[in-house]
């Protein structure tokens, strides 16, 4: 009341009322006058607003030492440093202040011995942003054995409500974590899996031992950290005392209802409907990395927040998970909101929408896995996985991405709905399986591509200059200079052009094409391979990708003794020795040559969007122009399309009776790898249609035998189901 009183007479003297009492009042623009020579010296308003002004900088800069030298011995007694100290830096830790400024408004004599000061201060906060606080007022006394003015401190000078025994308190709101969809609506990760929040009032509690017994086990913590979490809590405020499984819930409900008094509530949390289906791809979510939680905090999410770890869910969080809304606010002990300083609404979290075709994703797993399933035990029972990968030539989406074998994403989740136990048994497993069920294969996988590599060859040498489009090579069976090499065909292939080649994916061409371009300049053949997508970058964002390895006669000292001769030329023209790649890579590199010579990023995210408005959506991204001769481009294509309808294409007695040869068409290279660890890896590149290109697709299948025995059979099952709807 008294405030009140001295605010009245302020605003009646600065509006020309004036009171019966004399008080002096003075603004902050103008000077005061002259105070009476009775009064001692430093007693005058010039005085005190010095020392307000450097009380709210130290503030400012945070340096409570020099901030409490300036209050009154009294406030002192009352206040103990340690003390004043605490709920200065409380308060700033818990605003996450950033910074504040200060305005005088009007200064008052209450009395020869006592001046109040109006002011008004704005605070920036890390979380909530900046806010101000109007009309504030502190009161400074004269303290005669200091001849100076003083600051009669107390927590109110901090926020008005602080004086009342409040507390600042910031309490935040995220948003649920957003869904995730393939590109035709379908729901792949949603927020409709549940946990039960268990709450308690401790003065309320009936058996404490009990009690904390029975939280322990119910929550999966120590009995030390749930007396921890009490003894921090008021005694009559409702305290969370941690998160419980669904099932578990079920066990504990009675007992928590009886020894603790236990109030529930329910918090949604992350479910992948299919999780298998995109494991690889969506990712998976979890608490964050020590490293990740003071960001994580000034983004107004507590340290125990669900954020992605991997895959869509980690380089599409901050879409997924929106920004919190919050109210920094004082509270009384007993919970009651005394002072509302800030609220700030929370901005919704956005829906993700994935470039996959669901059914395309679904039916392409089912194809590799009928086709293990049928090899028995001539591969399938041998070979630790497979990969595919169908791409949109013309924009860079992949419409597909499939590594096999996958595992259940719903195991990594923070709250799994099969339960805690049954997750960490599982986990176990995936991580102890030797087939590698988490590796992406298809972007991250890094593999000897075999023949698949040939149109990289073929493009070099054509393109240089260094070979004719008519020009012949005579195949027959081996190719020896100074070394031998033998083709897969004995007594080899004849008289052929290099789009012949491609066609017979002939060997002994190709190391003539290794040995001729080497001697040239021995950096060609890797160049070409870089310009066109290998062992470089694949440009795409949403998920970790190889970049595979090419080498060069630079690098190779660093993985050799020897330095680089023409034969790590001739191995590198069939796709062999220094050559790693991913299947992305290779189905990148296919695209290019059917879209005529763009490489586009590929990405998997389509758009993004809150209900019905969308707030990103993709556009191709052009990363490069290959800037190949289109001429060549056209012929290298002519001999893929060959490789499937020509009388030897390697891949013409598995696509003979397919009906895509009727209206659709396709071209593509098969491939069969040489690796140390048994059976060959068979590859299959394609794209479709023959004449006006829409998609590129590339199946690998590790240890498993020839391309055109293994890998196409596999992609024209994909293809016709793609065009023609043909699942058997």
């Amino acid at each position: 009341m008294k405030h009140l009183i001295t605010l009245s007479i302020i605003l009646l003297i600065l509006t020309g009322c004036a009171p019966t009492q004399q008080t002096e009042i003075i603004r902050i623009q103008d000077l005061p006058t002259r105070i009476p020579t009775t009064t001692p010296e430093y007693n005058n308003a010039i005085e005190a607003e010095r020392v307000i002004t450097a009380f709210l900088d130290l503030w400012k800069r945070g340096d409570y030492a020099q901030m409490y030298s300036l209050i009154s011995l009294s406030s002192q007694e009352a206040f103990p440093y340690d003390t004043f100290v605490n709920f200065y830096q409380s308060t700033a830790d818990e605003i996450q202040l950033d910074n504040q400024t200060f305005t005088l408004i009007a200064q008052a004599r209450e009395s020869n011995r006592v001046m109040v000061f109006l002011y008004d201060m704005t605070f920036t906060s890390a979380i909530m942003g900046e806010f101000s606080d109007s009309g504030r007022e502190m009161r400074l006394v004269i303290e005669d054995n200091l001849q100076a003015w003083r600051v009669a401190w107390s927590p109110g000078d901090i926020f008005n409500a602080m004086g009342r025994g409040g507390a600042v308190r910031l309490e935040t709101f995220p948003p649920l974590r957003a869904n995730i969809y393939d590109r035709n609506g379908e729901i792949l990760a949603d927020m409709n899996g549940r946990v039960v929040i268990a709450r308690v009032v401790p003065q309320d509690i009936p058996n404490w031992e009990a009690c904390i017994t029975t939280l322990a086990t119910a929550t999966n913590q120590t009995n030390e950290q749930i007396q921890a979490k009490i003894a921090q809590s008021n005694p009559t405020w409702l305290t969370d005392m941690g998160l419980i499984e669904a099932q578990t819930y079920l066990q504990w409900e009675s007992s928590l209802l009886t020894d603790c008094a236990t109030q529930f509530d329910y918090q949604y949390t992350r479910r992948y409907l299919d999780g298998s289906l995109t494991a690889h791809i969506i990712g998976t979510v979890g608490y964050p990395d020590e490293s990740q939680i003071p960001a994580l905090e000034l983004a107004g999410f507590r340290q125990d927040s669900i954020i992605g770890k991997s895959g869509i869910e980690a380089s599409w969080d901050a879409v997924l998970r929106g920004t919190p809304g919050g109210r920094l606010s004082i509270v009384s002990a007993e919970g009651v909101i005394l002072q509302t300083l800030v609220e700030r609404r929370a901005e919704p979290s956005k829906s993700v929408y994935l470039t996959i075709d669901a059914d395309l994703q679904r039916f392409v797993y089912r194809a590799i896995s009928e086709a293990y399933a049928n090899a028995g035990e001539s591969w399938g029972a041998t070979s630790n996985g497979a990969s595919a990968v169908i791409l949109n030539v013309r924009t860079g989406e992949i419409l597909a991405m499939v590594s096999y074998p996958s595992f259940d994403a719903n195991a990594f989740t923070a709250f799994p709905i099969m339960g805690k136990t049954n997750a960490n048994n599982y986990i176990g497993q995936i991580q102890t399986d030797p087939r590698k069920p988490q590796l992406n294969r298809a972007a991250q996988g890094r593999y000897p591509s075999g023949s698949v590599f040939k149109v990289i060859s073929a493009i070099a040498a054509l393109d240089s200059d260094n070979y004719t489009f008519d020009e012949r090579y005579m195949s027959i069976g081996t190719w020896n200079r100074d070394i031998l090499r033998t083709d897969w065909r004995n007594g080899g292939h004849g008289s052929l052009t290099l789009a012949g080649a491609l066609t017979h994916s002939c060997n002994s061409c190709f190391y003539e094409v290794g040995y001729r371009l080497n001697g040239i300049d021995p950096y060609l053949l890797p160049r070409y391979a870089n310009l066109l997508g290998l062992g470089v970058p694949t440009g795409m964002t949403d998920i970790p990708t190889s970049n595979g390895f090419i080498g060069t006669p630079e690098t190779k000292p660093n993985l050799f003794p020897e330095p680089w001769t023409f034969s790590d030329a001739v191995d590198m023209a069939i796709g062999q020795g220094m050559v790693e790649v991913s299947p992305l890579q290779m189905v990148e590199v296919y695209a290019l040559i059917a879209n005529g010579g763009t490489h586009y990023r590929p990405f998997l995210v389509h758009h993004t969007a809150l209900l019905d408005d969308i707030y990103y959506q993709f556009t191709p991204e052009v990363l490069d122009e290959a800037h190949i001769d289109p001429i060549v481009l056209t012929y290298v294509r002519n001999g893929l399309c060959d490789v499937v309808t020509g009388q030897f294409g390697t891949a013409s007695h598995i696509f003979r009776n397919s009906p895509l040869l009727e209206g659709v068409g396709t071209c593509g290279k098969t491939g069969t790898a040489q690796n140390q660890q048994g059976l060959p890896h068979a590859w299959f590149m394609a794209y479709a249609p023959k004449d006006t290109p829409e998609i590129a697709i590339g199946v690998m299948v590790e240890n498993s035998g020839d391309g055109s025995a293994v890998a196409a059979p596999i992609t024209r099952r994909i293809l016709e189901y793609y065009y023609l709807g043909i699942t058997d």
